[in-house]
């Protein structure tokens, strides 16, 4: 889906898009800035090699890291499904960052490393193994498949250092596991070894939850936000939001987690919502969404936006009046204001899109218009007001510093600044063989790093991560 529709001198046609996000700290773990290079693939060895040496390395535009080369082999799944690297595959927390993904065992693999650049260390958690014959739920042959695209790896790590996984979904029961508390805070205090994870689970410590579908974990300060796609399939579903806290689910229920309801007055009297994010700015959460009628992609319609700024419990539309309340009061289709462009069903305007929100709160919408081809969508926060534009290019949307926008598609980055965002230049290309066999996934805590945009994905069997340099120099750099 996001794909780069290749051309150096790429045109970006819209009103105005600004930016704001960043990539990645130098300094390791323990806060130092020591030029220590981990020599053993098991980052709590002692095998160190420590200089004391003033000069700072010279900074390089890309580094290329192997996470391992036990990634899930395509031959396993359907073919054509990109299987691998959901929500989250990526995720830095505390001078650390951890990937997780299927491996060759159809088992979750989890990895992390010390930043910059410290080794991998990687374990396959056993207790649960990816097979076609596994009872998934109750949705029948939708929960029993195997190898297509939703069932992906989603993670997100919260402030007291719980790594969170939850995998293997589509229309499925929860399969939830989550490590021991400070494992992510205080990584060198942990041996890298599969007793860290607890067993997998079908509940957040309330009742079971069933039919679900595109986990997604969120940061917001010290809450962990987690959403599912509940109570049905696509065109008939709700929108739940879980949130983790102080070391436990305080929203672990169906009803107190409920935000977007399935029923509406139109079409056949249900849709649901394909969120393209949710993105926490400043302490407000921003959700953007199409609606769609039926599993067929052509009822998708309408940009639709709220926003809350009181952590989730009520939402606004994009004239700051009350649409929702959460596990109360739901947003639905008939919401008045909840669709910010109307677009109508029967096009090729699709769900699988992508956002973010700059520092100056603008919100940025990239996905597929009503003509097949890349639309970009963006919100003024002084004056409310939504614009929308073409370009040539999928990708996931990363607010960089200096009012910079950058497009990650299949390897290549892209940028536009914010004084003449018509000018969309390439800032890298050339590793697109990195993720061949897969759809690349964005660092999840991208925009809270310093200069860097880590990106991962495999080929073959080989998982890779390219970490790609985006500080406001040398800008006019664009290779390599």
């Amino acid at each position: 889906m996001y794909r780069i529709f290749l051309t150096l001198a790429l045109l970006w046609s819209t009103p105005s898009a600004p930016a704001q996000q960043t990539g990645r700290s130098e300094k390791h773990g323990d806060g130092t800035s020591r030029n220590e290079v981990l020599m053993s693939n098991d980052p709590d060895s002692d095998d160190r090699v420590s200089s004391d040496v003033d000069a700072p390395e010279p900074r390089p535009h890309v580094r290329v890291s192997t996470v391992a080369t036990n990634g899930m082999p395509k031959d396993i799944v359907k073919r054509g499904s990109t299987w691998n690297f959901g929500p989250g595959s990526l995720w830095t927390h505390n001078g650390w960052q951890y990937a997780a993904y299927w491996d060759d065992q159809c088992q979750v693999s989890v990895a992390r490393r010390q930043l910059p650049k410290g080794a991998w260390s990687v374990i396959s958690l056993p207790g649960y193994k990816r097979t076609e014959n596994i009872d998934r739920g109750k949705a029948g042959p939708k929960s029993q498949g195997f190898g297509d695209s939703h069932e992906k790896v989603a993670m997100g790590i919260s402030a007291d250092g719980v790594i969170h996984l939850a995998f293997d979904h589509h229309v499925s029961t929860l399969h939830y596991r989550r490590s021991k508390t400070s494992v992510a805070t205080h990584p060198m205090l942990h041996p890298w070894t599969t007793d860290l994870f607890e067993p997998v689970k079908d509940h957040l410590g309330g009742p079971t939850i069933e039919a679900v579908t595109y986990p997604c974990f969120t940061r917001d300060g010290d809450r962990l936000l987690l959403y599912l796609r509940l109570n049905g399939g696509s065109g008939s579903a709700d929108s739940h939001f879980f949130e983790y806290a102080n070391g436990q689910w305080q929203i672990n229920d169906f009803d107190a987690s409920k935000l977007i309801d399935k029923h509406w007055s139109g079409g056949n009297g249900t849709v649901n919502a394909y969120p393209h994010g949710l993105i926490v700015r400043d302490g407000r959460r921003h959700l953007t969404w199409c609606w769609r009628d039926t599993p067929v992609a052509s009822t998708c319609h309408d940009l639709c936006y709220a926003y809350s700024d009181d952590h989730g419990k009520t939402w606004l539309n994009n004239d700051g009046v009350l649409i929702g309340v959460l596990g109360k009061q739901f947003i639905n289709a008939d919401s008045p204001g909840v669709a910010v462009f109307r677009i109508p069903p029967g096009t090729r305007y699709q769900n699988g899109g992508s956002m973010t929100v700059d520092a100056r709160g603008r919100v940025h919408v990239l996905m597929r218009g009503e003509d097949g081809q890349p639309a970009y969508f963006q919100r003024d926060p002084g004056t409310k007001q939504w614009t929308r534009g073409k370009t040539d290019v999928l990708g996931t949307l990363v607010a960089g510093d200096h009012d910079r926008l950058y497009v990650v598609a299949d390897g290549n980055v892209l940028f536009a600044p914010a004084e003449d965002p018509s000018k969309l230049s390439v800032r890298y290309t050339g590793n697109e063989s990195l993720f061949t066999d897969s759809k690349p996934s964005v660092d999840a805590m991208c925009g809270d790093l310093d200069r860097w945009i880590s990106v991962i994905g495999q080929s073959g069997t080989t998982v890779s991560v390219a970490d790609y340099d985006v500080a406001e120099n040398d800008v006019s750099d664009s290779q390599p």
